[in-house]
């Protein structure tokens, strides 16, 4: 199932913030993050807000054109220039990388962060300094689709429509609440750490 390896990382960032950690250790995870978000490319705001403004859509349809709207007003408040694929995700490329752009199927680890259109973080790697792996093809439509964008190395913003995330169904906590809620727009920032061997190759 595409959302199970998400779905656990989900969990994991809640216990790890029951447990809670401090010290030095806590100290690199927020320089590390801190690190990742001063990394970011210089913006022309004119530019921005032009090429920004030509993705609202004046009398939205669906959900995924309701989505896009919220996703587009935010990175006009943030000046956050976004470029869109033909599926509806919207994306901006911080570092492209080096070498091979990634594909469907490559088994690769990565440092993450994800937040909701508010700013409310909902989970992170670097906060529990523990990076995430998987294969590109077993999660959300809208990672397995935006990390294609980007070689080895690189990092990206994903400005994820419902749709292409948790739907109208959201992702349950387990406990009748909701870690994402339906019909909610996430947004992550992922640096591609290193392309890795298959799962058990050595």
């Amino acid at each position: 199932m595409k959302k199970t390896i998400l779905l656990l990382s989900f969990f994991a960032a809640l216990l790890a913030a029951c447990g809670g950690h401090a010290g030095e250790k806590g100290s690199r995870r927020e320089a590390t993050e801190k690190q990742a978000e001063e990394a970011t490319p210089p913006v022309d705001e004119d530019q921005a807000v032009l090429q920004l403004s030509s993705y609202l859509i004046a009398e939205p349809q669906n959900q995924a054109e309701t989505d896009q709207n919220a996703i587009v007003n935010y990175a006009i408040d943030e000046l956050i220039p976004l470029e869109r694929t033909s599926s509806g995700l919207l994306y901006r490329i911080l570092d492209e990388g080096a070498g091979k752009k990634l594909q469907w199927g490559d088994y690769i680890s990565v440092h993450y962060k994800g937040y909701f259109l508010n700013g409310q973080v909902f989970d992170s790697s670097y906060r529990r300094d523990k990076p995430l792996q998987f294969y590109i093809g077993n999660m959300v439509p809208g990672w397995n689709e935006g990390l294609q964008l980007i070689a080895p190395g690189g990092r990206i913003q994903l400005f994820v429509p419902s749709p292409l995330g948790y739907g109208a169904e959201g992702l349950p906590d387990g406990k009748e609440g909701f870690l994402v809620p339906p019909d909610t727009p996430m947004v992550f920032e992922v640096e591609v750490l290193e392309k890795l061997k298959s799962a058990g190759e050595e």
